[in-house]
C-alpha cells in the first residue's frame, strides 16, 4: 500500500473536524500509511485566547515525534511561526518542518511517499521532487476568509496548481477556477461518514447530557458548525427565530472562531434561541437525532460560492431533513433538500413544509447520504490517480527510496559496499583485477541485495564489454529499489554509455529485450538502440528496431490512461509513444522504406489526433513539442508524395494546433525556460508547411521538391542549416518518381 504525507490547514484534534482528518481516517482505513502534518498556519496568529490555546498546544507537542492516533495514521505538529514563509522566520519554519518529517521519515521508514496537501503554500515550504508524486486537495476558497494575505495565497496557489500532478476539488466553482491550470483536476464534492452520524437513526441512542427539555417545547431546528459572521446569514437566522418564537434554534459549534467580528449577542436575547458552543465529534450524532430540521443558513459570497458544507451529507445521514442556502455546489441536491435563496421568508417556507411532512422522502435522503461517504470518495480519487499513472508501483520494491535519499546513503549497507569498491579500485591499480573481480563478486554472494555493490558490478560489466550481464544486474537492480539510476545515466547521459557507437547497440539490444524493466525504461532503450543503428548503418538492427517501436506504439495505444498520464517527462507514456514514433520514422526514412513510412505516418495521424497537450503533464506537453512536430513534418512529407492534398491540411491543421497550445497562458510560467525555443521552431514550421499547400482540385500546383527541403531539414538537424540542405534533398528523392510530380 501506498504511504502518504498529508500536509492539513487543520490540527489533528481541532473539535471541528473537517475534510484533512477525515481524508487521513479513510486513506488508512484502505490500508495506506499516513502521516498527518498539523497546520502549519497560513495567515499571522491573532492576539486572542482562541489562537493563544492553540499555540501552547503546538509548543508542547512540537518537542514529540510522530505520534500513532489510529492505525496506519501518526501525526507529527511541527515548531512553526503561522503565516510565516518567507523572509527568516519562513526559513526557520521550512527547516523546522524538514527535522519534523526527517524524524518521522527515520522512524516509520516512508517509501516513495505521496504528498497529499491541502495547503496552498505547500511549494514554499517543501520541494515536491522529493515526492512520487503531488496531490493538491482543495476544499475551499482560503482567501475568502477573513484576515488572510489574499494576494500572497493567490500567487502561491497558482503556482502550486502548476506544479502539482493532480488536483482535487469540492466545489463546481472552484473546479472551474482551477481546471486551467491543471491537467489532472477533477471535481469530487464534499462527502460525511455515514456510518457515525447513521448513529443519530439508533433509538436506543441517548440524549446528550446537557440537553434540556426545554428545547423539545416545539420544533428543533439546529445547526452543527463554526458559527462565523463570513459564512453564515446572522441577519436571516435572527429575523426567523424572532419571528416564529414556537421554533427552538440549536447552535452547535464555536464562536467566531475564524471570524473575530461574529457578533451573535442579538441571538442570544432571544429565548428560542439555544448556543451550545463546540461539542466532541463523537457526540454530534446524538444532538442531531433531536432536530426536527437542519439548517444551513448561508450567505452567499465569494467564500459559499467556492465551498461545498460538509455538514449537507452528514445531516442526510444523520435522516435530518435540510433546508439550505442554494449555494452553487448544493444545486444539483435539490431532490433530497430543499433549497431557498438567503431570504427570511423563503426559509421559513421551507421549514413549514418540512415540518407539514412536505419535504424530500426519508429513504431517498439517506441513499444519497450512503452514496457520498469519506471511503468511496476516497476509492474513487486513488482510482483516479492510478489512471493518470500516479501511485507508486505496487508492492513496492523491498529497497524503494525513502522520502529522505540520506538515509539510503548513509545506512550501513551503503557505507559498507563504499568502503568495499574503494578496495576493489585499490587492487585494480596495483595490478590485481582478477583478484579485485573475486572480491567484488564475493562480497555480493555474501549481499546478494546491497545496491551499491550490484551498481559496481554492473559498471565493471559495462567496461568490460559483458553486456548480458550487465542487463541481469540491472534488472536486479530494478527489482531491489525500483530506480535503476545507473539505468537512467545510460539512457539520458551519453557520456555515461561504453565503448563504440556497435558497442552500444549490443548494449541497448541487451537491455531492450528485458522482460522486467518498466514500459518507460525497456521503450526508451528500444528508442536508443534504434539511433544507435541509424548511427551505424546496420539494416538489419534498424529493421529489429522498427519492429519493437512498432510493438510499444500498439502497446500504448491500447491503453486508453495513455492520453492522460500526468506522470512528467521521460516517465510519461504520451511522451514514449511520441518518441517511438519519431525515431519509428526516421529509421524508416534511413532504410529509405516509403511504403513503412506511408503505413506508420498514418498510423501517427491517428496518434496525434487522439493526443491533448492539455490533458498531460504541462512540463512535458512542452518538453515534446518539438518530437511531435519532427513526426508531423514527416507526415506532411509522405502526404505530399501520395498527392494527398487533403490529408496535407490535415496535417498542417494539427501543427497549427499544437502551435496555438504551445502560445496557451497554461504553458507561459514554463516555455522560458526549456532549452529550445517552442514557439519560435513551431511558427517557423508551420509556415513552411502553409506555403506548402495546394488546391485539391488542382493538383498540378503541388509545390515541388525544394519547398519540403527546410521542413526536412528540422527532423533532422536542431536548428536550420541550409548548408546541409542536401541531406533533406536526398531523402525526399528517395522516396520515388512521385516525388517528382
Amino acid at each position: 500500500m501506498t504511504d502518504v504525507v498529508l500536509l492539513s490547514t487543520a490540527d489533528w484534534d481541532h473539535p471541528l473536524w473537517t475534510n484533512k482528518q477525515h481524508q487521513a481516517l479513510s486513506l488508512a482505513a484502505l490500508g495506506h500509511r499516513v502521516l498527518y502534518v498539523d497546520s502549519l498556519g497560513v495567515r499571522a496568529p491573532r492576539v486572542d485566547r482562541s489562537d493563544s490555546r492553540r499555540i501552547w498546544r503546538r509548543l508542547r507537542r512540537g518537542l514529540r515525534g510522530p505520534r500513532q492516533v489510529r492505525p496506519n495514521l501518526w501525526v507529527i505538529s511541527p515548531l512553526v511561526l503561522p503565516g510565516r514563509s518567507a523572509g527568516v522566520w519562513g526559513a526557520l519554519n521550512r527547516w523546522s518542518l524538514a527535522v519534523s518529517l526527517f524524524v518521522a521519515d527515520w522512524l516509520l521508514d516512508f517509501r516513495s511517499p505521496l504528498l497529499w496537501t491541502f495547503n496552498p503554500q505547500t511549494r514554499r515550504y517543501l520541494r515536491l521532487r522529493k515526492f512520487h508524486a503531488t496531490v493538491y486537495h482543495c476544499v475551499d476558497r482560503i482567501q475568502a476568509q477573513p484576515g488572510m494575505p489574499v494576494a500572497a495565497l493567490d500567487e502561491a496557489e497558482v503556482d502550486l496548481c502548476g506544479a502539482a500532478n493532480a488536483v482535487f476539488t469540492t466545489s463546481p466553482e472552484l473546479q472551474a477556477s482551477i481546471a486551467p491550470r491543471n491537467a489532472g483536476t477533477h471535481y469530487f464534492g464534499n462527502v460525511a461518514d455515514a456510518d457515525h452520524f447513521g448513529r443519530a437513526l439508533d433509538p436506543s441512542l441517548a440524549s446528550p447530557p446537557d440537553w434540556r427539555d426545554g428545547f423539545g417545547d416545539g420544533p428543533v431546528l439546529m445547526f452543527v458548525g463554526a458559527i462565523d459572521a463570513y459564512k453564515l446569514d446572522l441577519a436571516l437566522l435572527e429575523t426567523l427565530a424572532s419571528e416564529h418564537p414556537q421554533w427552538s434554534f440549536v447552535f452547535i459549534g464555536p464562536v467566531g472562531e475564524t471570524d473575530p467580528s461574529t457578533d451573535v449577542r442579538g441571538l442570544n436575547r432571544l429565548p428560542n434561541v439555544h448556543l451550545l458552543g463546540p461539542k466532541p465529534y463523537a457526540s454530534l450524532p446524538a444532538y442531531l437525532a433531536q432536530a426536527h430540521v437542519a439548517l444551513l443558513p448561508l450567505q452567499i459570497n465569494a467564500y459559499t460560492r467556492h465551498m461545498y458544507p460538509m455538514k449537507f451529507f452528514e445531516y442526510l445521514a444523520a435522516g435530518c431533513p435540510v433546508v439550505a442556502t442554494a449555494i452553487p455546489s448544493l444545486l444539483d441536491q435539490g431532490d433530497v433538500a430543499l433549497l431557498c435563496p438567503p431570504d427570511p421568508q423563503a426559509f421559513a417556507a421551507a421549514i413549514n413544509a418540512v415540518l407539514a411532512g412536505n419535504g424530500p422522502a426519508k429513504a431517498l435522503r439517506l441513499e444519497r447520504a450512503q452514496h457520498n461517504t469519506y471511503r468511496t470518495r476516497t476509492q474513487a480519487m486513488l482510482a483516479v490517480l492510478d489512471r493518470h499513472g500516479l501511485l507508486p508501483k505496487q508492492p513496492l520494491p523491498p529497497q524503494a527510496p525513502p522520502y529522505h535519499h540520506v538515509r539510503s546513503q548513509w545506512r550501513w549497507s551503503w557505507l559498507g559496499a563504499q568502503l568495499t569498491l574503494l578496495g576493489v579500485h585499490a587492487l585494480e591499480r596495483l595490478g590485481g583485477r582478477r583478484w579485485a573481480d573475486a572480491w567484488l563478486r564475493g562480497s555480493l554472494q555474501r549481499r546478494p541485495h546491497n545496491i551499491g555493490l550490484l551498481a559496481g558490478l554492473t559498471e565493471r560489466c559495462l567496461q568490460g564489454g559483458n553486456y548480458d550481464e550487465a542487463c541481469r544486474l540491472i534488472e536486479r537492480i530494478w527489482d531491489e529499489d525500483g530506480e535503476a539510476e545507473i539505468l537512467r545515466q545510460l539512457l539520458f547521459r551519453r557520456g555515461s554509455r561504453p565503448g563504440t557507437r556497435l558497442d552500444q547497440l549490443a548494449l541497448f539490444e541487451a537491455l531492450a529485450s528485458s522482460t522486467r524493466l518498466p514500459l518507460h525504461y525497456s521503450g526508451y532503450c528500444r528508442v536508443v538502440r534504434t539511433y544507435r543503428a541509424i548511427d551505424a548503418k546496420d539494416d538489419l538492427a534498424l529493421r529489429h528496431g522498427v519492429v519493437g517501436l512498432s510493438e510499444i506504439v500498439a502497446w500504448l495505444e491500447q491503453d486508453p490512461n495513455t492520453y492522460c498520464c500526468l506522470k512528467p517527462n521521460r516517465e510519461n507514456r504520451a511522451k514514449l509513444l511520441i518518441s517511438a514514433q519519431l525515431t519509428r520514422l526516421r529509421a524508416l526514412m534511413a532504410l529509405k522504406d516509403t511504403p513503412g513510412l506511408e503505413q506508420a505516418s498514418l498510423e501517427l495521424m491517428e496518434s496525434v489526433r487522439r493526443y491533448d497537450p492539455f490533458a498531460i503533464d504541462r512540463k512535458t506537453a512542452v518538453r515534446m513539442t518539438r518530437n511531435i512536430l519532427r513526426s508531423l513534418t514527416v507526415a506532411a512529407v509522405m502526404a505530399w508524395h501520395a498527392a494527398d492534398a487533403d490529408r496535407y491540411d490535415q496535417v498542417v491543421n494539427e501543427v497549427s494546433r499544437l502551435r496555438d497550445a504551445c502560445f496557451h497562458a497554461r504553458f507561459e510560467p514554463i516555455i522560458h525556460s526549456t532549452q529550445e525555443d517552442h514557439r519560435a521552431v513551431s511558427d517557423a514550421l508551420l509556415t513552411m508547411l502553409n506555403a506548402g499547400r495546394w488546391p485539391r482540385e488542382c493538383p498540378d500546383q503541388r509545390p515541388d521538391l525544394e519547398q519540403l527541403v527546410d521542413p526536412v531539414l528540422l527532423v533532422y538537424f536542431p536548428d536550420l542549416r541550409r548548408e546541409r540542405a542536401e541531406k533533406a534533398r536526398q531523402f525526399l528523392q528517395s522516396l520515388g518518381p512521385r516525388v517528382m510530380g
